[in-house]
């Protein structure tokens, strides 16, 4: 009987411990906050994601901060995230979080493409998408309506382009 006791007791412990390892602050760098704007939405995409709490925008380290009550709410907060246009290099604790995929193959090349959930808020964001695709040789068009931004070109490399706006804070899903 004692051991059976002690057994679940151990047990319950680990648990516990799991569960409490499961919570903790998520760090999200190289969001592209640059306006309150910006900030706001970020606010109110994590309202609306259960299990989280404490959000804060640091725009000057374009850095965004929460609370997130297990691993599940953090990795829905991360795509929630996506979704509304932001992008950055996540960890909850220790563990690193993954953006939703963009959809862009390796090697994929293509003479128009489309982005969508592109975070578009402002002229500043506007700007800060040009400036992200500088590299890319493509004429760009954004439509801050529908969150999207449009290359046009001759063998526009499409993963590279993806990479260059996530490095800059914003997500991009390829539109199929």
């Amino acid at each position: 009987m004692r051991k059976v006791l002690t057994t679940s007791l151990s047990l319950f412990a680990l648990l516990l411990a799991v569960g409490v390892a499961q919570a903790g602050d998520v760090t999200v760098k190289g969001v592209h906050l640059c306006c309150g704007q910006c900030v706001k939405g970020v606010a109110k995409t994590l309202g609306g994601v259960d299990g989280i709490s404490d959000a804060a925008c640091d725009r000057t380290a374009k850095t965004v901060t929460f609370t997130a009550d297990s691993d599940k709410s953090a990795a829905a907060a991360i795509k929630a995230l996506g979704k509304a246009g932001f992008h950055g290099s996540a960890a909850h604790g220790d563990k690193k979080l993954a953006f939703p995929a963009s959809g862009a193959k390796k090697g994929d090349k293509a003479d128009k493409v489309v982005f969508t959930n592109v975070h578009l808020c402002c002229g500043a964001c506007v700007k800060g998408v040009a400036k992200a695709l500088k590299g890319v040789d493509a004429e760009k068009a954004c439509d801050k309506q529908a969150g999207t931004v449009t290359l046009t070109g001759s063998g526009i490399d499409v993963s590279a382009a993806v990479a260059a706006l996530n490095k800059a804070g914003y997500n991009a899903t390829v539109k199929k």
